[in-house]
């Protein structure tokens, strides 16, 4: 296999030909677009119209396009550090079955807004957008959150459908602006909400509130600060939940999503 990273890569661009703008596609499209991603793919082959593999190494996670041969897939999994997820279609799940033996596979159900909400016209006090420049102190945080959100901030986000240890990760060369929503409680925010992927249309809304402050429906304001903002941009919010997420799929219907598609989600993890 060979491998190219972007921007200059035309391996990435011919992928991203591969990779429709829609809702299922979001994690993998945004993986191609977000400058961490890399393309494996045989070697004389077109990833517009062969199989391939995005990569994200900093966020132990990769995307099956196609029927990818299963030695490829093999070898990319184990050249990465941490807990991978691995992502696919559904109609190319059993070729990463086969080729993943052991591993576990669930279904995640991709959600969409099927239409603007009322709500969106109803700014809450109690949250905010903010990107890393203009980012609150986040000292009150648990290390393992403060750290995955800083990094959001700047652009290197690692949320996954499964959680699970990530590979060492640097400090970021560059910033990018990530927005980011949080609702205030007790003077303090305590609940965020911030793109893991964006696309020329779609964002992948992820979500996650202290301990404390769960049930009180603070995940679900969080959520709506950020559609309102990111509607301005251009894009709408897509919500992957695995199946066996009900929490998380009670809130996305609490707030008027609904299943669009579903794609297969790989881990080590039981």
């Amino acid at each position: 296999m060979v491998e190219q990273p972007p921007p200059t890569g035309t391996l990435v661009e011919r992928a991203l030909s591969r990779v429709p703008d829609l809702p299922h596609w979001v994690d993998t499209r945004g993986m191609l677009l977000s400058g961490r991603g890399i393309v494996r793919s045989r070697a004389g082959s077109d990833p517009a119209r062969d199989p391939f593999l995005a990569v994200v190494p900093d966020a132990a996670l990769v995307s099956v396009v196609g029927a990818a041969n299963d030695d490829d897939i093999r070898a990319t999994v184990q050249s990465l550090a941490g807990d991978v997820n691995v992502l696919s279609q559904i109609e190319d799940a059993a070729g990463v079955a086969r080729a993943l033996p052991g591993w576990t596979r669930q279904a995640a159900i991709i959600h969409t807004l099927p239409r603007p909400m009322a709500w969106e016209s109803e700014p809450d006090p109690l949250t905010r957008v903010f990107t890393r420049e203009t980012a609150p102190v986040f000292d009150h945080v648990p290390d393992t959150l403060r750290r995955e959100l800083l990094d959001a901030l700047d652009g290197r986000t690692v949320s996954r459908f499964v959680p699970g240890a990530l590979p060492p990760r640097a400090a970021s060369a560059a910033r990018i602006n990530i927005p980011m929503a949080a609702v205030w409680a007790d003077g303090r925010p305590v609940s965020f909400c911030y793109p893991v992927w964006q696309t020329e249309g779609w964002w992948d809304v992820s979500i996650e509130t202290l301990d404390k402050y769960r049930g009180k429906g603070l995940a679900g304001a969080a959520a709506r600060a950020l559609i309102r903002h990111m509607r301005g941009a251009g894009r709408a919010p897509v919500w992957g939940a695995l199946e066996s997420n009900a929490a998380s799929r009670a809130l996305a219907a609490r707030l008027g999503f609904r299943e669009a598609a579903r794609i297969a989600v790989f881990t080590t993890r039981p």
